[in-house]
């Protein structure tokens, strides 16, 4: 009975020993994703467009990154801040980065002060990461004149771009924005200045590939900031104003005069419907005109809107495949006397010559061959990947603050080892269980 126990008690200490085993190999962490800081990779890096600018103007900005001996991971992350006084045009924008081919090699999310890339595995064993990013953004303060926009670049050097706000002096503006049931929402802004003005119509024209949807909404508004207002409630009444539609658009009169400003909300259907992801623009026309009274003079402004799917971001990048391009060691490296010394002077120089030329195009069939077989890898690699189980990934996540960014690493999916290792383990365990029963027999 004694012995009896005794083998119980070594099978249980074999079984402890296995469980040790496996949360032992719990608690190897597998690769870490990494937040890079972008700025610590930017060579380059401006406003593309302007230099004028007035507050509700979008403003076009490059960057150039290149990553050199730095691999970038699955899961990786890299982070650049907006300029201080820019801000993302389209916070909550996500769009796709990809290589030469087209491959998406990233996705990009765009806040109010920068914007963060999580890489995926297309870079997986590339060197010499090179990324380029346009973005858009809007001029952050209220204030005119020029100012210098200053981007932070790598080893602590910065680019700076000069842009000049101007006050928007116009009293008619047009805006549209597409709604996701494929209609597009537009509002036109007349009398911007608050001024007093009499006998005010507007007509309206819609572009191409759009259809009028009748129905307006009038309210009067006032401004919050340079380029805020918010609308009065409720909205003006149809005994405020008149208006006719047409195939085109319309005609709205107002009965009274105005001195505040007016905003005139209303839809149209887009009529082809593959031009919504297209980055088609969608475009529109409004006219203003005012006075005309006892002195007869009529005054108009017009005001032209456009509105496309793209929010003008977007992002490419390229890498080299590490790959083993050295040849073999030539052992014989010395000139080799074909006749024995028998050859005169202008014989070995012709034959070398020939020899040279036999050489080089020797030379030259190798190389053509070497890249002809390094294209058929990468076609061979890029096939594999399309045809390769996808495999689940949690990403890392990065929250967006004022001008700052606080990375939350995740660890990503165990690599090709973790089967390995379970194999092993699973392996361990059954020669345990055999050794135990084996223990319990002698016994």
């Amino acid at each position: 009975m004694e012995k009896i126990h005794q083998g119980w008690r070594i099978l249980i200490g074999l079984i402890g020993l296995l469980g040790i085993l496996i949360i032992s190999q719990w608690a190897v962490p597998a690769h870490a994703a990494t937040n890079y800081d972008g700025a610590n990779f930017t060579t380059a890096a401006k406003v593309t467009n302007g230099p004028d600018f007035k507050h509700a103007d979008t403003i076009d900005i490059q960057y150039h990154l290149d990553f050199g001996t730095t691999p970038l991971h699955n899961g990786d992350t890299i982070t650049l801040d907006f300029p201080e006084n820019l801000r993302g045009k389209t916070p909550g924008d996500t769009f796709d980065v990809t290589d030469e081919s087209g491959e998406v090699i990233g996705k990009a999310v765009v806040s109010d002060t920068g914007v963060v890339i999580t890489m995926n595995d297309a870079f997986e064993g590339k060197t010499n990461a090179k990324l380029t990013l346009n973005l858009a953004t809007k001029y952050r303060y209220d204030d005119t004149g020029e100012k210098d926009v200053v981007f932070p670049l790598e080893n602590n050097g910065s680019s700076t771009s000069t842009i000049n706000m101007v006050a928007n002096e116009a009293n008619l503006s047009k805006s549209g924005t597409i709604q996701d049931d494929g209609t597009i929402k537009w509002t036109i802004l007349v009398n911007r200045k608050n001024l007093h003005l009499k006998n005010v119509e507007i007509s309206d024209t819609i572009g191409d590939h759009q259809e009028m949807i009748h129905g307006v909404t009038v309210s009067k508004a006032y401004w919050t900031s340079a380029t805020g207002y918010k609308r009065e409630k409720p909205a003006m009444t149809a005994d405020d104003y008149q208006v006719t539609y047409h195939d085109q658009g319309f005609d709205l009169a107002f009965n009274d005069d105005l001195d505040q400003m007016v905003a005139i909300d209303y839809y149209t259907k887009i009529t082809d419907s593959s031009l919504i992801d297209s980055g088609y623009k969608f475009r529109n026309n409004a006219e203003m005109t005012w006075g005309g009274g006892t002195s007869g003079t009529k005054h108009s402004e017009q005001a032209n809107g456009k509105v496309s799917s793209s929010k003008g971001n977007s992002g490419s990048g390229s890498g080299d495949v590490n790959e083993t391009t050295e040849e073999p060691e030539d052992k014989d490296t010395g000139t080799i006397d074909t006749d024995n010394g028998t050859e005169t002077d202008a014989e070995e120089a012709a034959r070398e010559e020939t020899e040279d030329k036999e050489e080089a195009t020797k030379e030259a069939e190798a190389a053509a061959a070497k890249k002809q077989a390094a294209k058929a890898k990468q076609t061979a690699a890029k096939v594999n990947q399309t045809t390769a189980k996808p495999k689940a990934a949690v990403k890392a996540t990065a929250t967006q603050s004022a001008g700052r960014t606080v990375n939350h690493n995740r660890k990503l999916p165990q690599t090709d080892e973790a089967p390995v290792a379970w194999a092993t383990l699973s392996g361990l365990g059954l020669l345990l269980a055999v050794g135990s029963v084996r223990v319990l027999r002698r016994h």
